[in-house]
């Protein structure tokens, strides 16, 4: 878990007022700067803020903060000492610590700020100059055959292209046209769609979700026992199951998880908790998925780019189910939230096949796009997505997720208090129960 850096954090409560947002930044995001002439980080609101300051990241990205300094009620002056040819990153808010406010209590969006500082030796100008022209040819190549959502969010990538020309070619270096190229396609608004320079990685799109999920309002509710790395059970008192996933990442063990499930088997029905889950490895997603489908079920469809403008044929994707001895027949409740995306989307249109299934929660985020990796001959690799995820009736879920068959409002205020979502589900299942068949 990366460690938090944090500068004078007082908690308060969201409100429904307009946020604040930031006018500029100095340096500029994405901007290569000489680290022996940058000692100041400039950040300046739109609107008079409130003084305290919540700047969020850590390990190596995270520069060496000296200090804090309001120059006036918008503008914030964070002192740095920087070294050079190093990637800089960090929070201005993030999802955890939101104490960056306008003075009437309204925090402001996370937003993700980098930079870079240049190398101590640089290539000469016209040898990195020949290095970003190849790397853009290339790069405007693979969107155009290979990027699944080029046309969703994004109208005149010619106009587009021209406007980020300069800069790409300007870089100094191939970080700085990584750099650039982020944020060049930040009007994606795409998670899947990044580059990478060795182990580092340029977002084109970020979120800041709650989850709406917290442990100890579950607690209160059921004890779980954790089964393996990213999983957790438990029952409640009047004998109802409760299943939570946080990843699918690939050290998720489905054979655990199964023993769990096997141990509830006896439960009068089942919550299974997804919410604090952005997805992974659809593979173990549909190995999980399987003890609550029967027979071969189409749960999701995708067409792919066929390396030209248009898209090869639709494809269904499927599961089956393990048969009797392993098959959770009960109700089941599936927890969502907007934190929910990408392969464990799938897992919820999985469970959406199950005999009696209910989506309780808020809508899912919407974004899938099974990202492939192309070199650009700058040592810079552009990851894009080259699927189209689809729901059953053939519509794309990028960018407007699942909708739940419950819709459950669940505020920051709430979640002080009382699990609404978790709540609700629990109320569906009981009725399901007590009903005569």
């Amino acid at each position: 878990m990366r460690l938090l850096a944090m500068l004078v954090c007082t908690c308060g409560l969201l409100t429904s007022q307009e946020a604040p947002a930031i006018n500029s930044l100095e340096p500029a995001q994405g901007a290569e700067v000489d680290a022996t002439k940058v000692k100041e980080l400039v950040i300046v609101f739109d609107r008079p803020m409130n003084p305290s300051q919540s700047l969020c990241g850590g390990g190596p990205s995270y520069p060496n903060v000296t200090g804090c300094t309001w120059k006036n009620p918008k503008t914030l002056v964070v002192s740095v000492a920087l070294e050079p040819d190093r990637l800089y990153s960090l929070g201005i808010n993030c999802p955890s610590f939101q104490n960056f406010r306008s003075a009437n209590g309204t925090p402001l969006v996370p937003v993700q700020y980098s930079f870079s500082t240049l190398p101590t030796e640089l290539r000469k100008p016209a040898e990195q100059k020949k290095r970003n022209q190849k790397a853009l040819a290339e790069m405007t190549e693979v969107l155009a055959k290979h990027y699944s959502y080029r046309d969703l969010r994004i109208k005149d990538w010619s106009k587009l292209e021209k406007q980020y020309t300069p800069a790409l070619l300007a870089a100094k270096t191939d970080r700085g046209f990584a750099a650039a190229a982020a944020e060049m396609l930040k009007g994606t608004q795409d998670l899947h769609l990044c580059l990478r320079l060795g182990e580092q990685t340029f977002a084109t799109g970020t979120r800041a979700v709650d989850s709406l999920y917290r442990k100890d309002l579950v607690d209160r509710i059921v004890t779980t026992k954790a089964r393996g790395n990213h999983a957790a059970a438990g029952r409640t008192e009047d004998g109802i199951g409760y299943l939570l996933i946080d990843s699918w990442s690939n050290d998720v063990d489905p054979d655990v998880i199964g023993g769990a499930i096997t141990e509830l088997l006896d439960t009068k029905a089942l919550v299974v908790d997804v919410r604090p889950n952005c997805g992974g490895n659809e593979v173990l997603a549909q190995q999980v998925a399987s003890w609550f489908v029967t027979g071969k079920q189409v749960y999701a469809k995708n067409r792919y780019r066929d390396g030209t403008r248009g898209f090869g044929p639709v494809l269904e994707r499927t599961l089956t189910g393990y048969g009797e001895n392993r098959h959770y027949d009960k109700p089941i409740a599936v927890l969502t939230s907007r934190y929910v995306m990408s392969s464990n989307e799938s897992f919820v249109m999985m469970l959406q096949r199950a005999k009696d299934c209910t989506v309780v929660g808020q809508p899912t985020y919407g974004s899938s796009g099974n990202p492939k990796p192309f070199e650009l001959g700058n040592d810079v690799t552009l990851v894009v997505p080259t699927w189209q995820d689809l729901r059953l009736d053939g519509t794309a879920i990028e960018g407007e997720g699942i909708n739940p068959d419950v819709l459950v409002p669940c505020t920051d205020k709430e979640l002080q208090s009382h699990d609404p979502i978790l709540a609700k589900a629990l109320e569906i299942l009981r009725e399901k129960i007590e009903k005569p068949k």
